[in-house]
């Protein structure tokens, strides 16, 4: 065989895989434009339904869940956000909003990033408890200073999928012996506890402060629950957290 013909079939050979590799990368950029199956699936439940959304550019699926379960979803972006809430609703600006004079709903929350990148991906939603439940009782004279009650006012109105906190107003007001939802803050936040009587505050505390002095986590994954004593007296005031405990003197105005 001349060295002609040898080059020649070499170069059409080259050629053949050349084209067969082109095609191969040509097949593999247009694998991203196909759906990606995305499973979803819950590792647990909460008492209360839960809804699923999952956004890629848009919503593209919505359900409410009361029971152990998994859905597949197509999804055409290269990513998804996977959201799951329980106790709450999401409302049009997108985050749980907690009413006026209420206080935050027993609200579990997920929100995972997926990349839909390949034929299938999978998340499973595992949702996590945002609310405090603040129990207050009230040790002091009988009689002294009754008929009163308790405000508890903060700046966070809501809370987004994430969990983190929406800024705003929020007060509630309860009797002595009720209970109180408090939603996530961050740390530091001001979070302020008004004794009232029928004319008017008699004394504010600062909340925030004696909770995270007490050990109170914020950013733990699932908030826990406290109770807060308060003992009055004719001259002080005495807050008891778990093994915290501060007293602050009645004729101090704050």
């Amino acid at each position: 065989m001349s060295a002609f013909k040898r080059i020649g079939r070499w170069f059409a050979g080259a050629l053949v895989l050349t084209l067969f590799l082109a095609s191969c990368a040509a097949v593999k950029e247009d694998r991203t434009d196909c759906p990606c199956s995305l499973f979803v699936s819950l590792a647990a439940l909460p008492e209360a339904p839960v809804e699923v959304r999952v956004y890629a550019e848009e919503l593209c699926f919505r359900d409410s869940w009361d029971r152990d379960t998994s859905v597949r979803v197509l999804v055409k972006e290269r990513s998804a956000q996977v959201l799951g809430i329980a106790g709450g609703v999401l409302n049009e600006a997108g985050y749980v909003s907690i009413p006026s004079g209420s206080d935050c709903p027993e609200v579990f929350l997920a929100s995972h990033t997926v990349a839909t990148v390949r034929d299938t991906a999978q998340c499973k939603l595992r949702l996590h408890k945002h609310f405090c439940t603040l129990g207050i009782s009230f040790d002091g004279p009988p009689g002294w200073g009754e008929p009163f009650s308790v405000n508890i006012r903060g700046r966070v109105q809501g809370l987004y999928p994430d969990g983190s906190p929406v800024e705003g107003p929020f007060s509630y007001s309860l009797a002595p012996g009720e209970t109180c939802r408090l939603p996530r803050q961050a740390p530091g936040e001001e979070l302020w506890l008004d004794i009232t009587m029928p004319e008017g505050v008699l004394r504010s505390f600062a909340l925030g402060t004696y909770l995270e002095q007490a050990g109170f986590d914020w950013t733990a994954t699932d908030l826990k629950d406290v109770a807060l004593r308060i003992d009055l007296s004719v001259t002080s005031i005495t807050f008891t957290l778990d093994r915290w405990s501060t007293t602050v003197p009645l004729t101090i105005v704050i």
